[in-house]
Parts: structure tokens; C-alpha cells; sequence
């Protein structure tokens, strides 16, 4: 499945295919980055002490490969997304 990532924001869509929003968000590369979403993952930010793990899905959810997000350590991420949290 095709998911999109706001590149300013870090929101990510998962259309249905052929949908308008989706041809709507592939119209838009320079804001909604696509990439290919192989699991449905949580979006609910996971508390600073949880395991790689979550992190790691969590930023797949932000729109992250899971090989960048495996690439950070546990505490990189959370501070990754405390700073993407007070912008």
C-alpha cells in the first residue's frame, strides 16, 4: 500500500488507491512524499522509556524507512520526535 508523508509536518495518509485523495496527494511530490507503507503501524507516540521497538514503528508511522529508524538509537528517536513535537 502507497502512504504519504508531509515532508513539513511529519502527517502521513494511507489513501485507498485510485481514490481522489490519492491522486490528489501524488499530484502534490513537493509537499506528500510517497513510499510504501508494508504494515499498518500505531501513531500513538510511545513514552520515552518503551522499547526500540515501538520507536522504531512509531517513526515508520511518521513516514520513516524502517532501516533509518533502525539506523537511530532508542533515545535519538524520542528526541528526534521531541523536537518534531514543539515545532
Amino acid at each position: 500500500m502507497t502512504a504519504y508523508r508531509n515532508v513539513r509536518t511529519g502527517e502521513v495518509h494511507e489513501p485507498d488507491a485510485g481514490s481522489w485523495m490519492a491522486d490528489r496527494l501524488d499530484a502534490l511530490p513537493e509537499v506528500w512524499q510517497p513510499f510504501e507503507s508494508a504494515e499498518r503501524v500505531t501513531t500513538a507516540r510511545p513514552a520515552k522509556g518503551a522499547r526500540k521497538a515501538e520507536w522504531v514503528d512509531f517513526a515508520m508511522s511518521r513516514g520513516y524507512t524502517r532501516t533509518d529508524a533502525e539506523s537511530l538509537s532508542r533515545d535519538d528517536l524520542a528526541r528526534l520526535f521531541d523536537e518534531d513535537d514543539e515545532g
